[in-house]
């Protein structure tokens, strides 16, 4: 249970990375923030404990005409190559889609568009704690055992007084079978 930066400088750095990327492209393109997410490591990729969290925020890039989407995914590609970064997936051309990891912090990035023309820019931090380091266990609190008190006897039920055939049909069984 290492330590690891704090939740802040996570969220510091995935905007910073995104910021620094953004900077590659063209002057009419901006940024509309479209999600940021705090996420519970759940199946950690380091096979970690629970408690950990992963901070990311993806921006939709816009001004930039999707004729120009091939020249921003090379000019993002060679950035983060330039930058410790290395591409892990490359869909392009069937799919306008690149994903690559910082080697030296586990941050990842990604880069889409879509057929509606969007594109889409996106950071990811690795796990990390809330505050950098674990929290402190709680201690075990020892519950005192308590002691079942026996149930009660069950006492036996009363007995309903014998019925003569002939008197059968004559018995109101729902008091316990007095005749009538």
């Amino acid at each position: 249970m290492t330590t690891t930066i704090t939740e802040t400088e996570a969220r510091d750095r995935v905007e910073g990375y995104v910021r620094a990327v953004f900077a590659v492209l063209p002057a009419p393109a901006a940024r509309e923030l479209f999600s940021r997410n705090r996420s519970e490591c759940t199946d950690p990729t380091d096979n970690g404990p629970a408690g950990r969290y992963e901070i990311s925020a993806t921006y939709e890039v816009t001004g930039l005409e999707p004729d120009t989407f091939k020249a921003q995914f090379d000019a993002v590609v060679d950035w983060w190559q330039g930058h410790g970064f290395t591409v892990l997936t490359d869909r392009r051309p069937t799919d306008q889609y690149v994903f690559a990891r910082n080697e030296r912090d586990g941050f990842d990035m990604s880069l889409q568009a879509n057929e509606l023309g969007k594109l889409y820019l996106g950071a990811t931090s690795p796990c990390v704690w809330p505050k950098g380091t674990p929290e402190a266990a709680p201690e075990a609190v020892v519950e005192e055992e308590e002691v079942a008190e026996a149930p009660e006897p069950e006492r036996p039920r009363p007995r309903r007084a014998p019925v003569d055939d002939e008197d059968f049909g004559q018995t109101s069984w729902s008091d316990g079978g007095a005749a009538f």
